[in-house]
This record gives structure tokens, sequence and C-alpha cells, in this order.
């Protein structure tokens, strides 16, 4: 690691945990706008009102470390530069919605879908291939590859939002995911990944230094859009750039906000149909959490114990995807079936532990208040 990385990294840090700081000793002033106060809500698992706009750390880490950088080293951060521009639309919207809690889903999915877009016509990266012959002939033409692109983007970015529920499940989750990424970047040389794993990190753990375990500050819609785009760009960078590397590689390690998402819209569309819209407290970290409170603590323990071992337990597949893509990438490089059949490994084992949290809440007088979606003190 040079001096300039080194600076960069600790300055994006530094002004991540600063900066959110800042906003948990002046929320008495901002409060009106920044606070979580919604503590009835299906998805709310907290017992106190707790602002709600980490994002913004993030996002001045961001800047101030690529000016350090810059400053350093030169030019080779113009990248993370563009970058950061092309996640303005997403993250403007989502810190609207965490300060007017106005903004439709549908608008801050487009935003998604916006900032992709801007990120492929800044960058000129978009993805090429999926490693599935049939589809790879059709993305192979540029239109289709762009809007399959932005497609891609904009699901994990959402997805990283969904996932995003407890104190340090998702930031530590990001945190995680991009450090598998810039493992596989640094094994191929691919310099400009690494780095801009490293500063999303770095970002993470900056605002994780206040939200893990005690959750004195959230990352908001502004800060769980940031950091998924920040990893959804990594990974079509590290595919763009690096055409050696299996696309499901890749894929298996961002599957867990992946797999949830595409298993919560079957669950709500097609198994329930209750609807997309519709919020409830059958997620998986919701299950989780309220499988790991009846086991392992006291009705006496605090909630961010709780809200730790949930978030310590996924982290746990998290890492075990990290170490699978790792595998099937360096010990397996010819087998292509390798990556496939660990992401089917993962989804049998999350399946698996799905299926048993629910059967095991059958006979719970609190299931009954799960599956309608109201809220349950867990």
């Amino acid at each position: 690691m040079t001096d300039a990385l080194l600076w960069a990294v600790v300055a994006i840090l530094v002004t991540s945990f600063v900066v959110c700081a800042l906003l948990v000793l002046t929320q008495r002033w901002h409060g009106r706008l920044s606070l979580d106060s919604d503590l009835q809500g299906a998805q709310k698992f907290h017992t106190t009102p707790v602002p709600r706009v980490g994002g913004i750390g993030l996002m001045l880490g961001f800047g101030l470390g690529i000016v350090v950088g810059h400053q350093l080293e030169g030019p080779t951060y113009a990248t993370a530069m563009l970058l950061v521009v092309a996640a303005i639309p997403i993250f403007m919207a989502g810190v609207a919605e965490d300060i007017t809690k106005r903004v439709t889903a549908g608008a801050r999915l487009a935003s998604s879908f916006l900032s992709a877009a801007i990120a492929v016509l800044l960058l000129d990266a978009h993805l090429v291939r999926v490693d599935i012959p049939v589809i790879d002939s059709v993305i192979a033409w540029t239109p289709v590859a762009i809007v399959f692109t932005c497609f891609a983007v904009g699901g994990l970015t959402n997805a990283i939002n969904i996932v995003d529920g407890f104190n340090g499940l998702a930031s530590g989750s990001v945190t995680i995911m991009l450090g598998g990424i810039g493992w596989l970047a640094w094994q191929s040389g691919d310099d400009l990944v690494m780095r801009l794993c490293l500063w999303g990190m770095a970002a993470t753990v900056g605002f994780m230094l206040l939200n893990f375990p005690f959750g004195k500050i959230f990352l908001g819609d502004g800060g769980a859009y940031l950091a998924g785009f920040w990893l959804a760009e990594c990974a079509v960078l590290l595919l763009a750039r690096n055409p050696e590397f299996s696309t499901w590689a890749v894929l298996l390690c961002c599957i867990y906000p992946v797999w949830e998402t595409v298993f919560s819209i079957w669950r709500k569309s097609i198994h329930r149909r209750t609807g997309m819209g519709r919020p409830d407290k059958l997620h998986f970290h919701m299950l989780v959490y309220r499988r790991l409170s009846q086991r392992w603590h006291p009705a006496t323990a605090p909630r961010w114990q709780r809200h730790a071992s949930t978030s310590c337990f996924i982290w746990l597949l998290v890492i075990m995807c990290q170490v699978l893509a790792t595998i099937t990438t360096t010990m397996l490089p010819d087998a292509s079936l390798a990556p496939v059949v660990a992401i089917a490994c993962f989804a049998l084992v999350y399946g698996r532990i799905y299926q048993s949290m629910v059967i095991r809440s059958v006979s719970d007088p609190l299931s009954t208040t799960l599956s309608r979606g109201r809220p349950a003190n867990a």
C-alpha cells in the first residue's frame, strides 16, 4: 500500500466517522428532519429515535479521500471522482427520503437506474457477459449490455437497502463483500478496483464505529443506496476490466443481498401474494433476530445485543461466500461450474435456515403478528 493510498483510506475513514459523530452530537438541532421516529413500523426494531442520515458521512468521506489522494498522487483518482458524481442521483433520492419520508419507491428505483447509466457513460464500463451462452449472445449488443448493466447495478443498490435492518448488518455486509471483490482485484493485479474497494470499506467502517453495536446513527436510505451503488460498480468494473473472472464468482461475493431480494420477491408476489410494497417481518434477518433473541438472550437483554448477534450470524454467511469465491477463482480456475455450485449451496443453506425458523414460529403466539406484518416486541 503506497503512502498516498494509505492517507486516502485514513482520510475517508476519519471523515466518515467525524461527520457521523457530529450528526449524532447535533441531532437536537436537526432531529426534526433527520430522526427516524417511526418506532411502530412493521420493520422497526429500535426503541428510541435515531438519526438516519449516516449516508452523509459516507459521501463526505469519499469526497475528502479523493481530494487527498488526488493531491498526493495525481490523476489516478479520476475514476473515483467520476464514480462519486454518478452516485449523486441515487444518493440524493435516498437522503430526500430520509428527510421528507415522501420519496416513492419507484422514484428511488428510477434514480438508481439513472446513477447506473451515468456510471456507464462516465466510466465506459458495462457487463458484456454473464457466462450463459444464450444470454451472452444477446448482451453482446452494446445497447442491451448497457440496459442489463443498469438493471444489475440498480438491483444490487436496492438490495442493500432491503437488508439494512439491524445495527451493522448492511454496512458490515458491504464491507465484507467489498473485501472479497478487492481481494479478487488484488489477485488479478487490478490496482484501480482494489483501491475503490478499500475506499468503500474505509467509508463504511468509519460509519460502523458509531452504528455497531449501539446504533447511534443509521445509514438511512441515502447511505444504504450509496454503499450498494459503490459495491455494484466495483463488481461491474472488476468484470469489465478482467475478462478472465467468472461472472458467477463475482456474483457469489454479493449473493446474500441479491438472494434475499429474489427470495422476497418470490415470497411476497408469488407464494403469499401480498405484493412487494407491503412491509412485513418475514425477511431472513428478521427471523434470525427473533430466533436468536429467544434462544440466546434473556428477556432483559438490551436491544443492541440482539442486533449485534443477528448481524454477526449473517456476516458469517457473507464471509463464507467470499471464501468460496476465492477458492473457485484460485484453486479451481478451470472449473467453470464451481461458483454456480457454490451459489446453489448458499441458496440451499439459506432456504434450510429460513424454513427451520418459520416452522419453529408456527407454535409461537406472535407468529400471527409476524405473518400479518404488524410490529412485534422482539
